[in-house]
């Protein structure tokens, strides 16, 4: 146990040399909030692509996860550090059918949309075919992103807290995931200084 904390702990340092100079964000405000998410979106997307991450794109991403944060209690460190995990920020289908940012399945996308419908039809999403909701897991951001975060709600709620419905979230049930998104989580808050 001592040898692989010691061992996680070499890797965060690394990472941290490894960036050179650490950006800082007041995290006081919602638009420090925005550029630190645009900022992270578009490092970890370069890291995996080469390219930038499109303007238009990082800023529709960063305030999808901000909406969503904010209508389901989950921070947005968790929600970002989720979807750099699944996609790296790319919009892309999975091997067994999971779609878009946050990796999610059509059918339990409709399932989890039918138990929050009244929070989704505030922002216009009240269609339960599962044609348009892959479509829209695809094509929509925000609607994804939203999808995502209520899934990780739903788990939450289901298993009894935060650290097993992250494990839940990849379907796993177990703690590799979960170490994941913590190692993330640090990753992030060591590479970006909140003060």
């Amino acid at each position: 146990m001592h040898i692989r904390k010691y061992a996680v702990i070499f890797l965060l340092v690394l990472t941290v040399i490894g960036y050179g100079e650490m950006k800082s964000y007041n995290l006081t405000n919602e638009t420090n909030v925005k550029l630190f998410l645009m900022d992270f979106m578009n490092r970890e997307y370069k890291l995996t692509t080469g390219k930038e991450l499109k303007p238009d794109r990082k800023v529709l991403l960063a305030e999808s996860v901000l909406i969503a944060s904010k209508e389901f209690g989950i921070s947005p460190l968790l929600i970002v550090s989720i979807i750099d995990i699944e996609t790296s920020f790319r919009n892309v289908i999975g091997s067994y059918g999971e779609v878009g940012y946050m990796q999610i399945r059509p059918e339990t996308a409709k399932y989890i949309v039918e138990m929050y419908i009244d929070k989704f039809e505030k922002y216009g999403y009240d269609k339960l075919d599962l044609k348009w909701i892959k479509d829209r897991l695809l094509y929509d951001p925000k609607y994804n992103v939203l999808v995502g975060t209520a899934y990780l709600y739903y788990l939450k709620e289901l298993h009894g807290d935060i650290t097993h419905a992250i494990g839940w979230y990849n379907g796993g049930g177990n703690s590799y995931y979960l170490d994941k998104v913590v190692y993330k989580i640090a990753q992030i808050t060591i590479e970006y200084p909140i003060i």
